[in-house]
């Protein structure tokens, strides 16, 4: 579990780690927040504790690794790190834990009841798939392949219907979206169904709050076509691209034909702007609707170059 079990700084942060987890309301924490992000205002109801006692407890997880801290507006949410040593004991200590034991699952009905007012929206969104578009998820799913995506982002995520779809494939997911009320939304829904995996954060499609080259798949659903820029939003998408990682575009046919060109010509045309290379793109017809879908990645020399 340590890297070095010598080296004071490793047994030093080891130690603080176990005495951040010896409480029974910090376990509790942890093992609610498997479930998926929470507000401090949420958690403060679940538990039925107060805000300064509860912020005290989630201060220390966060201090020893064990959670990640984030505001939202003026809402401060916290949800368990991705990757790194914390993340690796906060695995192992889930792994120990009963979530049958009676207080835990009590925990997580609380939680259910406390998010009721989004849940019944929520469940309407998702009753029937990614908004009853049954068949062009399973398009998708057979887009991308059947191989594990790794790490996703999907942006301008709304209530979280590409990312219910996409992040079963993924190990790690994020998704993005300037709306706060969308976001609680979509927490309710994809946590809801089970992936806890998923994260959401608050950003502008033209300034992601993301690190360079961090994803293997991008994912935009439907923002382009009432885009200010779609351009710059295909350029910012392209940035978070890992070398060898794809873009995926879903668009309305109709949506990118009324801005007055060919709507193949023009996603051609952006996805170019952005210095990616359209690996596939084809209008199709459902019964949900008729839709442009397009694969596209970096030229190989590029790659190579970088």
């Amino acid at each position: 579990m340590l890297n070095n079990p010598t080296h004071p700084s490793d047994l030093s942060r080891f130690v603080h780690a176990l005495k951040a987890v010896a409480d029974p309301t910090r376990v509790r924490l942890l093992a609610l927040l498997s479930h998926g992000e929470l507000a401090v205002h949420e958690i403060c109801q679940i538990l039925d504790q107060s805000q300064p006692r509860v912020s005290r407890h989630l201060r220390l997880l966060t201090e020893a690794g064990f959670l990640v801290r984030f505001r939202e507006q003026k809402l401060v949410y916290y949800r368990p790190p991705a990757e790194g040593q914390g993340r690796a004991w906060w695995d192992l200590l889930r792994q120990m834990l009963s979530m049958d034991d009676a207080q835990l699952e009590q925990d997580r009905q609380r939680m259910i009841s406390v998010r009721s007012g989004l849940q019944g929206a929520a469940s309407a969104a998702s009753a029937q798939g990614p908004d009853g578009l049954e068949d062009l998820a399973a398009l998708l799913l057979e887009e991308i392949g059947p191989v594990g995506i790794g790490s996703l982002l999907d942006i301008g995520t709304g209530t979280g219907r590409m990312i219910e779809v996409l992040g079963r494939r993924a190990q790690h997911a994020v998704g993005v979206d300037i709306s706060t009320s969308a976001l609680k939304l979509a927490r309710t829904r994809v946590h809801g169904a089970g992936l806890a995996h998923v994260e959401f954060q608050r950003g502008d499609m033209y300034r992601l709050p993301s690190p360079d080259a961090s994803f293997d798949l991008v994912s935009l659903d439907r923002v382009l076509a009432g885009a200010e820029r779609p351009e710059a939003a295909i350029a910012e998408a392209a940035r978070a691209l890992k070398a060898g990682g794809r873009l995926l575009i879903v668009e309305s046919f109709d949506d990118i034909a009324a801005r007055g060109d060919n709507p193949l010509r023009l996603l051609r045309r952006w996805i170019a702007a952005a210095r990616l290379q359209a690996q596939r793109l084809h209008p199709c017809y459902l019964e949900s609707g008729h839709y442009l879908i397009a694969l596209a990645g970096r030229p190989e020399a590029q790659q190579a170059a970088a």
